[in-house]
């Protein structure tokens, strides 16, 4: 009977010996799910976040900049008749304004060392703040470390699409500098049978900061390969010669994970493929870093194993027979996960087992926590993508919904968009970090009011002057969007009063269920779109002002009619022409006779509405008779030919809008850019002082500011004090607080701070520098 009990009692430790290691090895496979889907979503934000970056701040500032010179009518100052009938005067004038306008559309962007055309008619080189030749610039400002002079001619004169040089290595201001050249050749620069091209020279150096900061693996590796798959970057934790494995991009979704072998090593690989510009962006992680402290839990616990399994086979009958341990105590020991303490010997197998399963279980709450962190930006971004329409609502389960606290069906919404429309008195410059404060100001200010009213919302943080918010409604339509409309601008009113931020805001009509929230987005942001429209309007309600953006025309499509309207508001001349080639194609569909001559009275009624609307230039000889008009549509059989007149009408009516916008908009400017010069070195000069006067609303001042000179007002003020500050700590013995004040800074540590970011260098370390010269 003894030796029965006795063994039946080996027999237990044996078997609460191996469950405690089935435990462990279920937690261990339970939190590599847990990692690998971790890793996963961890990954794919942060290669959506490099993407954001690098294809808002680079690709599309370099190539919009390409696309805008190309179009830039400066041109014509290099051709043959130019030069004929401009003086030198006039020509220098002229090329200096060029310089000007390139130097407003860089200077702002931290990323671009330089940007220049080069006119090989003319073996000339235009660059923000110089006019040289290649050997100039070749020998002084930006010289190629590897290239020689004659290569250097020849890299000038070839012919680009759009291309990115990678590791194109210069020497600027005594340093070597890594960059990265985009070159283009200007289509429309077309002098004396010669291209000019032009060149953007990248820091590389500040891309590859942003890649490492996202490269949090050991031996991670990032790339980013251009539309055609030539690899533009590289950048890795660790000095590795691995090199990009070849994959098929085009069976893959736009966001791709998969594993293969490289070298015998296993590793996870992930990339995203850019929509808009076509830009892989590459992450690859080894597996073994990725598991490696999970991995050294699962072989201690092997080695315990072993360990156990030969002491414990020992001292297992040793210790049944003199210290009895009831079963359900061990049970209740590992169940309740508490630890036991130490008997006056060491610790036995059911400590050291306990231990582990604790130890492998925090693991799994770390990653948890981890996970949560990303938590808002992944909410951001699901609200994000149903106000795009990007993310298809029945693709959304209900962990997303309950996540979100929204109803698919029942629930009632309005979409409120929120534009930013200037900040420049509260901020201090213009960064991320001054922007990020704005918005949190702003989301502070409105998720109060909204609570306080009872409404239950969302925010959804679009740009760093733009966000929206989804507002649910339980009770009259017209009583809430009448309610939000005073909380708004009650909000204005504060914000506007207290922290100088100037905004507008434009409010949907009301929706059913998140599958109509596109709907209300784009009901949001054309309301919105009237702000221009309506300089003096701050709310934007789509129930009031849907018949200025919405028309029900029985002629004409409204797609059609809107080209119109805008191409001869704008003095688009091209728009025109592309605009009656759809007219044309329209009639020809129609079929009728009878149509087409309502089309074309239609047209020129249309015509009459613009010539009186929109200020213009056109001459009493230039506008068309009424009666020559109708008598030319009801006897003329064909009506392609009233057309073509018609056309001409519109084509010169355009052409006389943008003589008198160039006239008022360079007039108004002209006046703005003299009060600025002569107020710059004021503490009281602000985007609201300027508006007032010259009688106009500080949004609409913004906006004409930066169409007719490139910068915000804050920027281009800044820039004033900053050359007068260099001039003041060279020329004379005043001190910092002293030129501070003297160039309208209340706060000494305020101009250190801008003078460093302008310049580099601190302003006592900029005198110091260039008197010791």
């Amino acid at each position: 009977m003894f030796k029965k009990i006795l063994w039946r009692f080996v027999f237990s430790y044996l078997v609460i010996f191996i469950i405690p290691l089935l435990i462990g090895i279920g937690s261990y496979f339970s939190i590599k799910d847990i990692m690998m889907s971790s890793l996963y979503r961890y990954n794919k934000t942060a290669l959506t976040q490099l993407e954001d970056k690098v294809e808002n701040e680079i690709v599309k500032s370099v190539e919009s900049l390409a696309d805008w010179i190309n179009l830039n009518p400066y041109y014509f100052i290099f051709l043959p008749e130019a030069k004929e009938a401009l003086d030198s005067s006039d020509r220098l004038l002229n090329i200096r304004n060029l310089c000007r306008e390139i130097y407003s559309q860089t200077y702002k962007n931290s990323y671009i060392i330089d940007a220049f055309i080069y006119i090989p008619s003319e073996n000339l080189i235009v660059g923000p703040s110089y006019t040289t030749t290649p050997y100039n610039y070749y020998t002084y400002i930006n010289r190629p470390l590897d290239m020689s002079y004659e290569k250097w001619l020849e890299f000038l004169s070839g012919e680009y699409k759009m291309k990115y040089i990678p590791s194109f290595k210069i020497k600027a201001d005594y340093k070597n500098l890594s960059t990265i050249v985009f070159a283009n050749t200007l289509s429309r620069w077309i002098i004396d049978g010669k291209n000019a091209n032009v060149f953007v020279i990248i820091d590389q150096s500040k891309i590859v900061s942003t890649m490492k900061e996202i490269v949090s693996y050991p031996k991670g590796i990032l790339w980013i390969l251009d539309r055609d798959n030539n690899q533009v970057l590289k950048v890795s934790a660790e000095k590795q010669n691995i090199l990009l494995p070849k994959l098929n991009f085009s069976i893959y979704n736009d966001f791709t994970i998969k594993e293969l072998t490289l070298n015998g090593e296993k590793w996870i690989i992930y990339y995203i493929i850019s929509p808009i510009y076509g830009w892989k962006y590459i992450s690859m992680v080894p597996v073994d870093s990725f598991f490696e402290e999970i991995r050294k839990i699962r072989n201690l616990s092997l080695f315990l194993l072993g360990f156990m399994s030969i002491i414990g086979s020992i001292l297992i009958f040793f210790f049944s027979m003199q210290n009895y341990r009831p079963l359900s105590e061990i049970k209740r020991l590992l169940q309740a996960g508490s630890e036991a303490k130490s008997s006056e010997h060491e610790k036995n197998e059911f400590d050291f087992i306990r231990d582990l399963v604790v130890q492998t279980l925090s693991k799994e709450e770390e990653l948890k926590k981890q996970i949560m962190r990303f938590s808002p930006i992944i909410k951001n971004n699901l609200l994000y993508q149903l106000l795009l329409g990007s993310a298809l609502p029945e693709n959304i389960g209900e962990l997303e919904l309950k996540t979100l606290e929204m109803q698919k069906q029942d629930a009632k919404f309005l979409v409120c968009l929120i534009e930013i429309d200037d900040c420049s008195g509260f901020i201090k410059e213009e960064s991320d970090s001054e922007y990020s404060l704005v918005t949190l100001v702003v989301t502070n200010v409105m998720d109060e009011l909204l609570e306080t009213n009872g409404f239950k919302h969302w925010d959804v943080l679009f740009s760093r002057t733009r966000l929206s918010v989804i507002v649910e409604i339980n009770d009259n339509v017209e009583d809430s969007i009448k309610e939000l409309s005073e909380i708004f601008e009650n909000m204005i009113e504060f914000l506007e009063k207290n922290f100088s931020i100037y905004m507008s805001v434009g409010i949907s009509g009301m929706v059913m269920g998140i599958i109509n929230l596109k709907f209300a987005y784009e009901q949001a942001e054309k309301v919105l779109s009237l702000k221009f429209v309506k300089p003096n309007m701050k709310i934007f309600k789509f129930s009031e002002l849907s018949q200025d953006i919405t028309s029900e025309k029985e002629f004409l499509p409204k797609d059609i009619e809107n080209k119109i309207i805008n191409v001869v508001k704008e003095g688009k001349v091209e728009g025109v022409y592309e605009v009656f080639e759809n007219i044309k194609n329209h009639i020809t569909a129609a079929n009728s006779p009878h149509m087409a001559k309502m089309i074309l009275i239609y047209l020129y009624g249309l015509y009459y509405q613009l010539l009186n609307s929109i200020p213009n230039k056109v001459g009493e000889k230039q506008k068309p008779e009424p009666e020559k008009v109708m008598r030319l549509i009801i006897e003329e059989k064909n009506p392609k030919k009233v057309l073509q007149t018609i056309q001409e009408d519109y084509k010169i009516l355009a052409e006389n809008v943008i003589v008198n916008k160039q006239k008022i908009g360079n007039d108004l400017i002209s006046n703005i850019l003299d009060y600025i010069h002569q107020q710059y070195s004021s503490s009281e000069i602000s985007l609201s002082t300027i508006a007032d006067k010259f009688n106009i609303t500080p949004q609409y001042l913004s906006a004409i500011f930066k169409e007719k000179t490139g910068q915000n007002i804050s920027d281009y003020i800044q820039n004033l004090r900053m050359h007068r500050a260099k001039e003041l700590l060279l020329s004379t013995d005043y001190s910092v607080s002293q030129i501070a004040k003297m160039i309208g800074y209340t706060e000494v540590s305020g101009f250190t701070k801008a003078f460093k970011k302008f310049e580099g260098v601190s302003p006592n370390k900029f005198r110091e520098l260039n008197k010791s010269q």
